[in-house]
């Protein structure tokens, strides 16, 4: 039987990446993002006999019930990997110069939005034999993130969820993981600047002069590798696997490490 993907953020970036791999895979794909006229575009370059497309506010719930009826329609009522990776950070600053809705928008689409998804999808996934529920945090869940203070606390909080749920799904035959990337090529990195001189701490030449941003194709090897294996966070980049262990072993020196990197902007 052909295996499924169900992935949301599907119009760009991480999304997008790992939609156009598995379809090439074979995988049957469904593409699901706010941004209808980008789903559209991925869905002419997989074919649109290997997928299937739909508008969604990962914010509505019911938005959510109704994508994961036509996907179940799609499939025949089976997701082998529901792949829930919408995410935003528009703004990057101090957290006293990002705007109080924009923040409440980053934590509605960035954790709201990913509980939403694990509620609609948990009964498709009880029905697929050896299912995997993977989220999309960051390093950025494993450690101190000054600048994007608010994207982190919702990156923490989709690592406690995936957490509690790989525990608490388990009664169901259902995995739950999560990939944790280092600064990724996606349009995350076009986040705006809100502090007065200072830099974004999501724009490309400032990461590039600080440290390194990975392609996209890396992340989507790290989401074929999580649903292949049993681990549960999967730090993505020599950086993110050095940060996440000594964030274990020895906080301190990371959080020195984390002050240095952005010492220009707020130290």
């Amino acid at each position: 039987m052909t295996k499924s993907i169900f992935i949301t953020g599907a119009a760009s970036g991480i999304g997008k990446a790992t939609a156009i791999s598995f379809a090439q895979k074979g995988w049957n794909v469904g593409l699901f993002d706010i941004n209808e006229e980008g789903l559209k575009s991925v869905a002419d370059t997989i074919g649109h006999n290997k997928c299937m497309y739909q508008k969604l506010d990962v914010t509505d719930i019911n938005d959510w019930k109704n994508a994961e009826k036509m996907f179940s329609q799609y499939t025949g009522g089976t997701c082998d990997l529901f792949f829930n990776n919408a995410g935003i950070a528009n703004f990057a600053g101090a957290f006293e110069d990002i705007d109080v809705e924009e923040m409440y928008k980053i934590i509605d689409v960035n954790f709201k939005g990913v509980v939403n998804g694990c509620l609609t999808m948990l009964d498709i996934l009880k029905n697929t034999h050896d299912s995997l529920l993977l989220n999309t945090s960051s390093v950025a869940g494993l450690i101190s993130s000054p600048g994007i203070s608010v994207y982190g606390a919702t990156k923490h909080a989709v690592s406690s969820l995936t957490e509690n749920l790989n525990i608490e799904f388990e009664r169901y035959g259902i995995r739950v993981a999560e990939i944790n990337p280092w600064f990724t090529e996606t349009p995350i990195l076009d986040a705006k600047p809100v502090t007065n001189g200072v830099e974004s701490q999501l724009d490309r030449d400032f990461i590039n002069r600080k440290t390194k941003v990975y392609p996209v194709e890396k992340v989507v090897n790290s989401v074929w590798s999580a649903y292949t294996s049993g681990k549960i966070h999967n730090p993505i980049g020599f950086e993110a696997k050095f940060a996440s262990f000594f964030m274990r072993i020895l906080p301190s020196m990371i959080r020195r490490l984390s002050k240095k990197l952005f010492k220009d902007s707020f130290i």
